[in-house]
């Protein structure tokens, strides 16, 4: 099998090539035909994350080490199976949820692997996608894809379970209260599409980006807001009382600031973005407009089969993702850190071996 991996932090990937491992007991190997390429794959190849005040979050801390294999956004063919799978066709097409818990605590017990405190994730500490072959350690990892465009189902795994997962933090919520989407990369695309296919209408897309928002030009459930250029202004022209909900997936201290000028009374900020920093917070904002800032880490396995179930169903379109072979994973880490990615990135693996 080849790869393209992490063999020193904050250096280029580099390709290798090794045995393909075969599957045992619960295990699954899937042949890959796609892998997103995600923000948080950037961080994992520069080895750090950034807490604010020059301070970083180390990955060799957690204890990890190269080499690592990125990429979390995994679909692909099952190719072979361990002697305990069932449920598994050789040759089905799967999307692979890499939230990988540990299988014996209370939160994975429930589901929720993605709360795990010793979470194996794929990509992460464990070989993930991008990669020609992957191993999954368990079946109930495996959501079916048969008949889904392969390229624009991937991203699912991550961007789509992100997204869903801090929308439903927003319920109960009013059809004609307004939401904020903070950053309209690939997770915030997701966002949107996500909440018209929920059936909301009133959605301010902001980006410091023009190009980005402009995507959304046509659609006239989304109002544009350059945080840039316009920012709070024009989020309080849009909506005078402030929004009911802000879903952040940019993560700096400037859009986190936002949550204590443009929410009204009782609203909520749901916070993803993982670019890093640190701010300082009016404690009693919390208590007086009774504002709620909220933590959202991935999915699970059930978000993403519902997810797969409202794109069978028609209720959500998903976005057209940029299609690039696997060879231009490092190109396209290279890009999305500069800010040159519009929309989604997705891997095809194609002929490589």
């Amino acid at each position: 099998m080849k790869s393209y991996d992490v063999t020193e932090w904050g250096k280029p990937l580099q390709a290798r090539v090794r045995e393909t491992p075969v599957p045992k007991g619960n295990e699954v190997l899937i042949r890959l035909t796609h892998c997103g390429v995600c923000h948080t794959d950037v961080h994992v190849r520069d080895g750090y994350f950034d807490i604010g005040g020059g301070k970083k979050l180390s990955l060799a801390d957690w204890g990890l080490k190269p080499p690592v294999t990125l990429g979390h956004e995994p679909l692909g063919i099952a190719s072979a199976l361990g002697e305990a799978v069932s449920g598994v066709k050789i040759g089905g097409s799967y999307l692979v949820n890499p939230w990988i818990g540990c299988g014996a605590c209370r939160m994975c017990a429930a589901g929720n692997d993605n709360l795990c405190a010793n979470m194996r994730a794929l990509g992460i500490a464990a070989p993930g996608g991008f990669a020609t072959h992957i191993m999954v350690p368990n079946p109930r990892y495996l959501i079916d894809a048969s008949g889904l465009d392969a390229a624009r189902t991937a991203p699912l795994a991550c961007s789509g379970a992100t997204a869903y997962s801090m929308v439903k933090k927003l319920r109960p919520i009013d059809a004609d209260d307004w939401v904020a989407v903070l950053g309209c990369g690939g997770l915030g695309l997701m966002a949107i599409a996500l909440l018209r296919g929920m059936g909301h209408r009133k959605i301010v897309a902001c980006d410091i980006d023009d190009s980005k928002i402009a995507i959304l030009r046509n659609d006239a459930a989304v109002q544009p807001c350059n945080l840039k250029t316009e920012g709070l202004k024009r989020i309080k022209e849009i909506a005078p009382d402030g929004v009911y909900g802000m879903l952040d997936f940019v993560g700096r201290p400037e859009t986190v600031a936002l949550a204590f000028s443009a929410l009204r009374k009782g609203g909520r900020f749901v916070l993803g973005g993982l670019i890093g920093g640190e701010i300082s917070l009016p404690i009693p904002v919390f208590g007086l407009r009774e504002i709620s800032i909220l933590g959202s880490a991935v999915g699970t396995t059930r978000d993403i089969a519902e997810l797969v179930g409202m794109v069978r169903a028609g209720k959500i379109t998903l976005p057209e993702v940029d299609r690039r072979p696997l060879a231009m994973a490092e190109q396209s880490l290279g890009d999305l850190a500069n800010g040159k990615v519009i929309g989604r990135v997705v891997l095809e693996v194609g002929s490589e071996t």
